[in-house]
């Protein structure tokens, strides 16, 4: 599965804050519900929506999960969070080991201004079932840069750094990836290497993801090296 990149660059810029409100107040919108008690209306609900997908999907509630996450990321992707949220907490409830349910989590979170931190320990168990997924240690990584950008953190820094880093070294022409890392390297005031990784992520085949806007905060920084 491929995720569905969220300009990166506007991320660091400015944090996409909604439903705060919502969030305070509907245990669906929460990663895993918040892990709260359950209401008796909201129990009846689950074994409702159980007792549907186990009709659908007779012994196979992975099956069940994964048709759920699917549509998450439709909704993430038609920027629905909260929908997509929803979605992702359902196919968790049906198979908590579903590795796209705890990505699309954490990827939600990671765009609230309550739940960018929270989305770390979100990747982290996704990653540990999904140790090979590269698009899925991609977004962690970038996650992590992220959060280190917003919160200052080195230690975190150095963190996102180390992970873009064996990133490059298993996939050398992954574009956000090395535009992730450039990012890094601009937060950080290095100009000339963030050109570097730049440059590099240019020569990819993917080139077209790479944000035109972090482009130009780059340019307003320090010009385009001629080599």
């Amino acid at each position: 599965m491929t995720t569905p990149f969220i300009r990166t660059w506007a991320l660091f810029a400015a944090l996409v804050f909604f439903c705060g409100v919502a969030f305070s107040q509907d245990i669906s919108l929460l990663p895993k519900y918040g892990n709260t008690q359950k209401t008796e209306q909201q129990k009846a609900a689950d074994a409702a929506l159980l007792a549907e997908m186990d009709a659908s999907y007779p012994g196979d509630r992975p099956g069940a999960a994964k048709t759920l996450s699917e549509r998450g990321w439709q909704f993430l992707r038609l920027g629905n969070p909260a929908n997509a949220m929803r979605r992702f907490n359902q196919a968790w409830m049906l198979d908590p080991k579903n590795v796209s349910a705890l990505w699309g989590m954490a990827a939600v979170s990671a765009n609230s201004d309550q739940g960018l931190l929270a989305s770390l320990s979100l990747f982290a168990e996704a990653e540990k079932l999904a140790p090979g997924n590269i698009d899925l240690a991609v977004d962690y990584a970038r996650t992590v840069g992220i959060a280190a950008g917003v919160v200052g953190n080195p230690t975190l820094m150095a963190e996102a750094v180390r992970r873009y880093e064996a990133i490059y070294q298993k996939v050398p022409d992954h574009t956000l990836n090395l535009q992730n890392w450039a990012i890094a390297d601009y937060i950080s005031g290095n100009y000339t290497m963030a050109w570097k990784r730049l440059k590099l992520a240019e020569a990819t085949p993917q080139r077209a993801y790479i944000d035109p806007n972090f482009v130009k905060a780059l340019e307003a920084k320090m010009p385009r090296p001629a080599n």
